[in-house]
């Protein structure tokens, strides 16, 4: 029995220390009283001026308590611009401006949510390549504004 005890908290370290090597700069991590919830944006590294292309945003909870009112705010900085979204079942999504107020309602316990965007960035006259920054937000009941932020980033060229 107390072999046992003295394996858990090897096995927890083990854990963190193999969640802290993973590099994913789109993705971010938050608890708060029994949720465990993630937010993560997936972009492509390099895209052609005027093309349009795809956006894929998740948030999830593995926790075992609901996140009840979360949202997910999107920004896209400029030269990017939003054109359409297409949120998970039971969810909304809206488009003012550049960014996207991704709306989850509740998000149950171990579950997640999706929402695909198709963006397009546009370089001004005479620029020969430019990185914008996409920002996702993911608030809700016990999870604070900045708790749970993750961003990628796009270089578009000619």
């Amino acid at each position: 029995m107390n072999r046992n005890l003295l394996l858990r908290p090897a096995v927890v370290l083990l854990a963190l220390l193999g969640m802290a090597s993973c590099n994913d700069d789109g993705g971010d991590v938050t608890s708060s009283r029994g949720s465990l919830a993630a937010v993560e944006v997936e972009a492509p590294g390099m895209v052609q001026s005027g093309v349009e292309f795809g956006v894929d945003l998740a948030a999830a909870n593995v926790g075992v308590s609901n996140i009840r009112n979360s949202r997910v705010d999107v920004t896209f900085d400029a030269p990017l611009t939003v054109f359409s979204v297409d949120p998970s079942s039971g969810t909304t999504a809206a488009i003012a401006g550049n960014r996207i107020i991704w709306d989850l309602g509740t998000l149950d316990a171990n579950t997640r949510s999706r929402l695909t965007a198709r963006a397009r960035g546009t370089l001004a006259a005479g620029e020969t390549s430019r990185t914008a920054t996409i920002r996702a937000e993911l608030t809700g009941q016990g999870i604070s504004a900045g708790d749970a932020v993750a961003t990628d980033s796009v270089t578009i060229s000619p």
